[in-house]
Formats: structure tokens, sequence, C-alpha cells
């Protein structure tokens, strides 16, 4: 009897214990939610792209604060995972490339809507040194056969890549593309894979340790191609539409101030990517920055991706498609 006496009481007192540990747990979780609210906008980024510098410019120089806006930054590897981001309500605005947004718009239909460019060209179809030296690829038609490093299948530097594949008279199947991430891009280069695609400054930084030389610029690819833009999901957009205009005006003066300040955007880059100013200032110096939207590049954009199979779209709604999917009132205002 004892001993069933001492079991309850101990089982009893390990209830107690149990519940005064769940109540606290609650206790904790409504006090940090209390003093932790949720950001008035999530805005997504991709890992050291040096074209999206007017984010880190307009945090570094307070331009949300004089929105009287609260931020949060949420990092991804490429737009197609940004896009997943979009998906699993992780942000509600982001910086990404203009393909991997048409392409997953169409093909998962994630409902999003651009508002204002960030940048034109930037990118560069890089190859291993030694290689190029050797005579052994100096042109687009040395990669047949070759292993060509890119950042991911719904990505604009996938893009440029079956742009200047076509461009040569060739085609995607006429390489091996192999994804791999920008920042692995450099130390992957050997014989049988010696060239890369990727975002600056990743194709700065390979030139300037001299693992690489450029093969092809992407304005050599194709003149003033837009690149990335800043995109909303559509709810977030319907719910909060003074939010994004007020990030949109952030996003316009801070691409205005790296134009008319290229020393001190530089200077942020540089303490950002954390990198020598060299290849910073390099790899800033094959970046357009420009908020405008340009409908026609855009356009050109979904029917290449059309003509490549890259998404299921008719040619009859290529129009009616983009009219939707680009709103340039917040830009413009």
């Amino acid at each position: 009897m004892f001993l069933e006496d001492s079991l309850v009481v101990k089982t009893k007192t390990l209830a107690i214990v149990v519940a005064v540990i769940v109540v606290s747990s609650f206790a904790v979780y409504g006090y940090w939610s209390t003093i932790t609210p949720r950001a008035d906008v999530r805005i997504g980024y991709l890992n050291q792209d040096l074209h999206q510098l007017a984010l880190q410019v307009a945090l570094v120089n307070g331009y949300f604060e004089d929105e009287n806006i609260t931020v949060e930054t949420v990092v991804f590897s490429n737009g197609a995972f940004e896009m997943d981001g979009f998906l699993a309500d992780q942000i509600d605005m982001g910086y990404l490339g203009a393909a991997p947004a048409l392409t997953k718009r169409l093909n998962m239909d994630i409902l999003i809507t651009i508002l204002a460019s960030v940048n034109l060209e930037g990118s560069a179809i890089m190859v291993k040194k030694s290689e190029y030296d050797s005579g052994a690829v100096t042109s687009i038609a040395n990669l047949t056969g070759k292993r060509v490093h890119h950042p991911g299948v719904s990505t604009v530097q996938n893009f440029l890549l079956r742009l200047a594949l076509e461009n040569a008279g060739m085609t995607y199947e006429d390489i091996i593309p192999v994804f791999t991430i920008p920042p692995l891009m450099e130390d992957a280069l050997t014989t049988e894979a010696p060239a890369f695609i990727a975002w600056e400054p990743y194709c700065a930084k390979a030139e300037y340790s001299d693992a690489a030389v450029v093969l092809m610029n992407s304005g050599e690819i194709w003149p003033s191609h837009p690149c990335c833009v800043v995109a909303s999901a559509n709810s977030f957009l319907e719910a909060h539409p003074d939010v994004v205009q007020k990030v949109i005006n952030v996003h316009k003066r801070a691409e205005q101030w790296i134009v008319d300040n290229p020393l001190g955007a530089i200077a942020i880059a540089v303490d950002w990517l954390e990198m020598d100013q060299s290849p910073v200032e390099n790899a800033f110096n094959r970046i357009i920055f420009d908020y405008n939207l340009n409908m026609t590049g855009l356009t050109m954009y979904l029917e290449f991706l059309i003509d490549q199979g890259q998404v299921d779209l008719q040619w009859s709604e290529v129009a009616s498609f983009m009219n939707g999917f680009v709103n340039a009132t917040f830009v413009e205002s």
C-alpha cells in the first residue's frame, strides 16, 4: 500500500510539473509574440546577388524607417527557391529574376505580380582560365559535350545560357548542364566542366582570383536585357497596397542613390559581400541599375520560354497574361 501511495504521489507531482512547464511555455511564447510583432513586410532576396544591391542600400541608409515600415528580410539561393518562398507564405515581396518569376507563375500558378525593375545585364559565361589560355575553350561552340555549371533551371542565367547556345547555332542538349550554387562554381571548374554562368559578383570574383576568364558577358548575349525585378504576392498586394507603394518608393530611392553615388554604393557592397573592393567594383560596372519596367524585354523572356518549352502558354495568350502579370502603377507613382 505504501508503495502504491508513493507512486500515486509521484505521478501527481510529475503531472503538476508538466502542467506548469506547458503553461509557462505558452506564457513565454505569448510574451515573445507580444514584444516581437510580425514585420510590416517580409522581403526575399538572393544570396550575395549584387544585382539586388538596392535592398542593402535601403537597409543601410534607413529608407524603410523613413517610410515608417518594418521589414524582415529572407535570403534564398536562387529565384526559383524564392518563388517557392512565395508559395509557402514565407515572404510578401521579393527581389528575384524575371525568368523564375515567369516560369513558376505559369507552371505552378504561384500568384505574384511584377512591380518594378531592378537591373539590366550583370551576368556572364565564365571559362576556366587554363582551358581558355590553352585554346581548348575560346567560344560557345567549344562547350559542346562539356559540363556547364548553372544556378538552376528556372533562373535568368539558365535562360541566358540557352539563348547563347541558340545564338551559336546550338541547343541546350549539346552541353551537359550541371546545377551548382554560384559560391561553389569557381572551385568546381575542371577540364570536363570548364564553364559556368552566374550573376555578379561571382564572375568578377573568379576572374580576380585567376580561376576563370569571361567568355561572354550577358550584354553580349542580349544587350540591355532585363534581369531582376521586384514582385509582390497578389494577396499581399490586395491587402496592403499602401505598404507595397512604400516599398517601391524605397526601391526607387535606393536605385537612384546607387546611380548618383557609385563609390558609396560600392562601399556598401564590399561590406555586404565581404569581398575585396577590386572584384566588387568590376562586377558593379557590369550592372545597369534601373527601376523602370521594360515590358518589351519581359515579353521577350516569355516568348523565348514558350519557344524552349519551359512554360505552357499559347502565343495568343501572351499579351493578356503580361498585362495581368506586370503592374507599372506603383513604380510610376
